[in-house]
């Protein structure tokens, strides 16, 4: 179970000092086999919730559980390799490594676990998401759509518990948009997949939508 409570974050203006709140989230509950859709017009906060989730920014006050680990108090490096075993992430922008192939760029994503950077186990997940034929492909050798599967296949290396994905089809074609988010809910059966996106059709595949504007999201978000 995921628990955000009493969470706070936002940034200081450069122009005139004022604190500018970005989320203001009372309390947040997401339960195991959770998959919801994370909905707002852009720069509303849907991408700073999934770096507090996945750790990669600790608020200014609040705390964020994730089983019976308060990840705010644990250190940077702790953090990321809390959130290697626990927590895949899908990033907007890919985040490859130009000079890495397909393969390579998964094998990295396994690097900071507990478990070995094993050449089979990013082969399979790869071969999972249709890529056996490109594996030794850098990024400018593959397609829009083929870059973001090589993103899906290294979140989904470490077998994570959690699968957060900031607008995932954001940049791909109908046929492309279907199979990734098609890939990523087989991945999540059981796991809790949370989806950033503004797309309609997107959103329509959820059961369960958290609006980012109500800021203290639907009870219903929780699944009993």
């Amino acid at each position: 179970m995921i628990r955000m409570h009493h969470v706070k974050k936002g940034y200081t203006n450069p122009e005139n000092g004022s604190y500018q709140t970005i989320l203001n989230i009372d309390d947040l509950q997401i339960n195991e086999g959770t998959h919801a859709a994370i909905a707002g017009p852009s720069g509303t906060g849907k991408t700073t919730l999934l770096h507090l989730l996945s750790g990669l920014i600790n608020p200014e006050s609040g705390t964020i559980t994730i089983g019976d680990v308060d990840i705010t108090k644990l250190s940077e490096s702790q953090r990321d390799r809390f959130r290697a075993d626990n927590i895949g992430y899908v990033f907007q922008s890919f985040n490859l490594l130009d000079g890495f192939t397909a393969l390579e760029n998964v094998q990295l994503g396994m690097m900071f676990s507990g478990k070995a950077a094993s050449k089979s186990r990013a082969e399979e997940v790869l071969a999972q998401v249709g890529l056996t034929d490109r594996l030794h492909y850098k990024p400018s050798q593959l397609s829009v759509g083929q870059q973001q599967r090589v993103c899906v296949a290294r979140a989904l290396v470490n077998d994570p518990k959690i699968i957060l994905a900031d607008e995932p089809t954001g940049n791909l074609d109908p046929s492309s948009s279907a199979e990734v988010l098609r890939l990523l809910k087989n991945a999540a059966e059981g796991k809790v997949l949370l989806v950033v996106t503004h797309e309609s059709d997107v959103i329509s595949q959820f059961e369960r939508v958290l609006d980012i504007l109500t800021l203290t999201p639907s009870p219903d978000l929780a699944v009993k």
